[in-house]
């Protein structure tokens, strides 16, 4: 989960969407705040969302080395009962962190990625703004018709690294219209993948891994 505090109560702010907007209204206070100082938050972590994300890839390199650590000491008779618990322990907290990482890492796309909305009977193109694992945000080129706020959405990537396209069920949370002078009808969405599998989940992360920016490439070599 993404948190920040609302720097006029004091409140803290949950919300998976802390990276897509940059206002949010605070619930004890009722008022509209900038985003800012996010932090990515499970059960035993609680860091700074842009320390979190320039980690990732260390993390996972460090994750590789515990599990080679920890076979070691599982096939050892002479190994601490105490000090295999302990390393069972920072492996688990390790695992919830990287999962944390695959939930709150929200990659802009600078190229041109094409995919196709169909709501019901309708359907549109549209180009992807920025993908997770948890969702994405879509800017419509033509549409009939703007999917309302809780409809549940096909989405439809044609990666050109995958062989088949992907098929994702959304629901849309919020919409924007985006007009200009060339293109009246655009809009953007923002919508969150349900019941994605596992299968999936890993497809769109492996694609954000191959096309992430230099500086996260950089950190897993």
């Amino acid at each position: 989960m993404l948190q920040m505090d609302c720097p006029s109560c004091n409140g803290v702010i949950q919300s998976q969407f802390l990276a897509d907007v940059s206002t949010i209204a605070c619930d004890r206070c009722k008022k509209t705040i900038p985003v800012q100082d996010v932090f990515v938050t499970t059960k035993s972590f609680v860091m700074h969302r842009e320390d979190f994300l320039n980690r990732t890839f260390r993390f996972q390199k460090l994750l590789r080395e515990v599990e080679k650590e920890l076979l070691l000491l599982t096939n050892n008779k002479q190994t601490s009962p105490k000090s295999l618990e302990s390393l069972e322990i920072f492996y688990a907290s390790l695992q919830e962190l990287l999962a944390g990482a695959r939930n709150n890492y929200r990659m802009d796309i600078l190229s041109d990625v094409s995919v196709e909305i169909i709501d019901g009977n309708s359907q549109c193109k549209g180009k992807l703004l920025n993908l997770s694992t948890a969702g994405a945000s879509i800017e419509l080129m033509t549409f009939a018709k703007l999917p309302r706020i809780k409809t549940v959405v096909d989405v439809v990537f044609p990666f050109p690294e995958f062989s088949e396209h992907l098929y994702a069920r959304a629901r849309v949370v919020w919409t924007k219209d985006q007009p200009n002078k060339d293109r009246p009808h655009d809009a953007i969405i923002g919508a969150t993948f349900v019941d994605m599998d596992e299968n999936s989940q890993n497809c769109i992360w492996n694609y954000i891994l191959d096309n992430a920016p230099v500086p996260l490439q950089k950190m897993s070599k």
